[in-house]
């Protein structure tokens, strides 16, 4: 498999954005786990919560890299 470097620097400004992307995405999620648990169970819920914010940006890094690079080739004919 042949790596561009147009798609290569898509992907790093596609991670980039999706690293600013999951900010909000986190800050969105935080809130409505708050909302759902309440202050009762606060050791258990933080817990499931960080375990959902590890795999929403690890799915969001890919999806935005992946992305990027689409674009980047794209771009560059």
């Amino acid at each position: 498999m042949e790596l561009s470097l147009a798609g290569l620097v898509g992907a790093l400004f596609g991670l980039v954005i999706g690293v600013i992307d999951f900010g909000f995405v986190a800050m969105l999620l935080r809130r409505a786990w708050e909302k759902r648990t309440g202050s009762a169970g606060v050791v258990r819920s933080s817990d499931g919560l960080e375990t959902i914010l590890k795999v929403a940006f690890v799915v969001n890094a890919l999806v935005f890299a992946g992305l990027g690079y689409w674009f980047g080739v794209a771009m560059a004919g």
